[in-house]
């Protein structure tokens, strides 16, 4: 024993070693002499020391074998694993002796297995920590393992899971599903499937599972290790998902429109009713097969690319508002497309959408239309210059009719003045004559009569000259609108107290449109004196920036109602006069009471602006 490959050791009856082999030397560096005097105990591990110290008392006293595993120190002061064996022996009158022991390194084992346990510690962690569900059961269908997962599941710990019967947990129904797929594990095979289990404590659960069989050492199936997954929540899920991917079906097939999805090199992704249609093939079919696999012409085939490279490449929507594409029937029609970038998940733009609307009807409907209202253009044009015709003949004619209206009325005033003013005249001078006369032949009452005579002839005479001015107003200076206003004023203020206001001089140049403006304040200052019971009226005349403005105000009741603008043939008639001159017209009630009539007119430096064709009288 001294060369063999193992610590050897003997110890007597009183537990002192007596002897130690070479290899036991070698293992403490240490000599006979001094590991005998040193004793069994030197070098123990001290949390083994007592445990050790134990176990030989107990065998000493009993005189049985004892085997124990310590760790001692070797030479280098490293602790080694020790698995120690000892076995009584007798002297030859069979009297107990002592223990021969030899001692194995087993340190590699121990780290072998602590790792082992630490491993399955971790897997027995990781298993019980996985949401999936993991079982390991026997071929006489008892459990051997089971995760927290799986017996979370059942409503059971794992310990009350493990050494039962599978139908004393699952129950006989749950048990009767999965029976026969048990069977074929116990087959060999490998088994996955899916199926709805009546669990007892979860209810009916959808479960993905995989069973695969455990052999021995000889290749016999000893039983299986079970991967349990609950669907049930991704069940529901992917069937509404179905759901909805067979509605959105329904809703693109239903479009009328055709909607597609392309990749890179032009296959068809997705199609629905209406473009499997326009090819003359099934939805199903078109899928990966491109434009060139219809009856699409190269032209349209270019197109479709070209388009599909540039929204891909500049990663933008592109609306088409007019394309041809030649249906499976030949017939070419026309639509308005718009094509959508898609990306994926890394941003890249790899397919598009594209939604292609027939427009062919509506193309024709809007020629149609076009041509049509090409046509109503054209009458409205040749009717618009029809109407302009009338108009500017209508002006043509109002301008006639008021040149002629004016030329009567100065001929009127020039009648008035030279021969019934003159014929008054001379009966006045005769009257006054004859007045005398009679007053020289005392005849004093006569003579009376003939003064009240001579006078009404005189206030005939002044009364005829004020129509006569009024119809041929005088214009002596290139101020005559001023001084035509000044005349109507003083013979206005022998009814109604009359005035003019004008800061400054208004020269007129254009002898027409002083001659409408001066119509314009004779009728609003006869229309005063006629119905507004006014106390005074005010004529007002000026020139601000180029612009004109003639008014007339009175201080009476003022107009009733509350459009002003179509009281009257005076209103009309002064309104159309300020529109032949282009002037603005406005008559309305004052602030405070009684009526004001405005009439403004932009000139320019030569004379009004805008100014429509007028009469080419003067005011004299």
């Amino acid at each position: 024993m001294d060369h063999a490959p193992v610590l050897a050791w003997v110890s007597n009856t009183q537990q002192q070693c007596v002897w130690f082999n070479k290899c036991w030397l070698a293992f403490t560096g240490h000599s006979l002499e001094h590991e005998m005097l040193c004793g069994w105990e030197d070098r123990v591990h001290p949390e083994d020391l007592a445990r050790c110290h134990r176990i030989r008392q107990i065998s000493h006293a009993r005189h049985v074998p004892y085997a124990m595993a310590y760790r001692r120190r070797r030479h280098d002061g490293v602790y080694r694993w020790l698995l120690s064996k000892a076995t009584p022996y007798f002297d030859t009158a069979d009297h107990f002796a002592g223990f021969i022991g030899i001692c194995t390194d087993i340190t590699d084992w121990k780290l072998a297995e602590a790792a082992a346990h630490d491993k399955e510690t971790q897997l027995k962690l990781i298993a019980d920590n996985t949401p999936a569900m993991l079982v390991q059961c026997s071929r006489d269908l008892r459990y051997t393992f089971a995760n927290r997962a799986y017996a979370s599941m059942l409503g059971l710990e794992p310990e009350q899971i493990t050494g039962r019967h599978i139908k004393d947990v699952l129950g006989l129904e749950a048990f009767e599903i999965i029976r026969p797929k048990i069977n074929q594990v116990l087959r060999g095979r490998r088994i996955e499937y899916e199926d709805l289990v009546p669990y007892p404590h979860s209810g009916r659960r959808t479960v993905h599972v995989v069973y695969v069989p455990e052999r021995d050492a000889a290749g016999r199936v000893t039983g299986w290790l079970g991967s349990i997954t609950d669907i049930t929540d991704r069940r529901l899920i992917e069937d509404e998902l179905q759901r909805e991917r067979a509605f959105l079906r329904q809703v693109i097939d239903a479009t009328p429109s055709l909607v597609f999805v392309k990749d890179q090199d032009g296959r068809f992704l997705l199609g629905n009713a209406a473009l499997a249609l326009s090819c003359g093939t099934t939805v199903e079919k078109i899928i990966g097969r491109t434009d060139a696999d219809f009856r699409r012409t190269p032209e349209q085939i270019a197109h479709f690319q070209a388009i599909d490279h540039e929204v891909m490449a500049g990663g933008k929507a592109r609306r088409i508002s007019e394309e041809e594409i030649t249906q499976a029937d030949g017939q070419v029609r026309w639509f308005s497309t718009s094509k959508v970038p898609l990306f994926n998940d890394a941003g890249m733009c790899d397919k598009i959408l594209g939604v292609a609307t027939d427009i062919t009807e509506l193309r024709q409907t809007q020629k149609e239309l076009e041509q049509r209202v090409a046509e109503r253009t054209a009458e409205l044009v040749a009717a618009n210059e029809k109407l302009t015709l009338q108009m500017e003949e209508r002006t043509r004619l109002e301008n006639a009719l008021l040149e002629i209206t004016e030329q009567e009325q100065r001929r009127l005033g020039q009648d008035l003045h030279d021969g019934l003013c003159q014929s008054l005249t001379g009966l006045a001078f005769m009257s006054r004559s004859l007045t005398k006369k009679l007053e020289a032949q005392g005849l004093e009452g006569h003579a009376a009569e003939a003064a009240r005579l001579a006078e009404l002839i005189h206030q005939s005479v002044e009364e005829s000259r004020d129509i006569a001015k009024g119809l041929h107003p005088v214009v002596m200076d290139s101020e005559g609108l001023v001084s035509a206003l000044h005349e109507l004023a003083a013979r206005s203020s022998s009814i109604i107290p009359c005035r003019l206001r004008c800061e400054q001089k208004v020269p007129i140049t254009d002898n027409g449109v002083a001659l409408h403006l001066y119509r314009i304040a004779q009728e609003a200052v006869t229309n005063a004196l006629k119905h507004s019971a006014a106390n005074s009226i005010t004529v007002s005349l000026r020139m601000r920036q180029n612009v004109l403005s003639l008014s007339v105000a009175d201080d009476g009741c003022g107009l009733p109602g509350s459009d002003f603008s179509t009281k009257g043939m005076g209103v009309r008639l002064m309104k159309y006069r300020a529109d032949v001159i282009g002037a603005d017209f406005a008559i309305g009630p004052r602030k405070n009471h009684g009526t004001r009539m405005t009439c403004v007119l932009k000139m320019a430096a030569s004379g009004p602006l805008q100014q429509q064709p007028s009469s080419s009288s003067s005011l004299g």
